[in-house]
């Protein structure tokens, strides 16, 4: 199996007018909300107005300010990657509520996920494959020893068991993003059967979760562990090519 986080690009600017990733490529912005928010970030003008009514129901200052950062970005970067104004990119959500964009305004088939935990946040895209990805903080007031037991496998369970108790927590949390992260690419909530796939943490490397669907970590940031998922994997789509 190739290693598809190979593939993936750090971006830090929004992409230049009608400039796609290449094919298997994935482009990866790291978002730190709240700064991108403070220096006067595209997400006042590009939240359209149905987003905005959401980003009002929050009752906290600091998750309405966030929600609106990371839904402008998102615009932002969609908006440029298809040569539209931010406001015109069509975004609809799938049957399990992921968002997408209008097929008839995506002939190339662009492809997107965004995660956020606290004030930092991921943005993926890519062409041509569904792609997840999760961000989750092992630090916060989690029970993770419940998550574990309803949805980790008893493989992953014990695997953690044999980790240093300062150590379970994080474990847990990688397996928690992973399972994510596979479950936005397939576009599913928590009754997706990729819950019963073993996963792992970080340190089992990138796995197949079958189907073409394959799932690995991204390096931790600011005390955070994030995932990354895509289906289907690259070398399946060119073997679907050549058949």
């Amino acid at each position: 199996m190739c290693l598809p986080d190979r593939a993936v690009k750090e971006k830090h600017w929004l992409p230049e007018p009608g400039e796609l990733p290449r094919a298997g490529e994935i482009h990866l912005w790291r978002m730190d909300l709240d700064e991108l928010a403070a220096r006067g970030g595209p997400a006042a003008s590009a939240l359209a107005e149905a987003e905005q009514e959401r980003a009002g129901r929050f009752i906290r200052e600091e998750h309405r300010r966030r929600f609106a950062a990371g839904r402008g970005w998102l615009r932002s970067v969609l908006g440029a990657c298809l040569n539209r104004p931010p406001l015109d990119v069509p975004l609809m959500a799938g049957s399990h509520g992921k968002p997408r964009i209008a097929a008839e305004a995506n002939p190339d088939r662009l492809q997107f996920n965004l995660s956020h935990c606290g004030r930092f946040a991921l943005l993926a895209v890519t062409v041509g494959r569904e792609i997840g990805v999760d961000l989750e903080d092992p630090r916060r007031n989690t029970d993770w020893a419940a998550v574990a037991g309803r949805f980790c496998t008893a493989r992953e369970r014990e695997h953690v068991a044999t980790l240093a108790p300062g150590m379970r927590p994080v474990a847990f949390a990688e397996i928690w993003a992973r399972k994510e992260a596979a479950a936005k690419a397939l576009g599913e909530g928590l009754a997706s059967p990729v819950f019963s796939v073993n996963v792992g943490p970080a340190d089992w490397g990138t796995v197949d979760c079958g189907d073409g669907l394959v799932v690995w970590s991204l390096p931790p940031q600011n005390g955070l562990v994030a995932a990354m998922a895509v289906w289907p994997a690259p070398e399946v789509k060119e073997q679907q090519k050549g058949n």
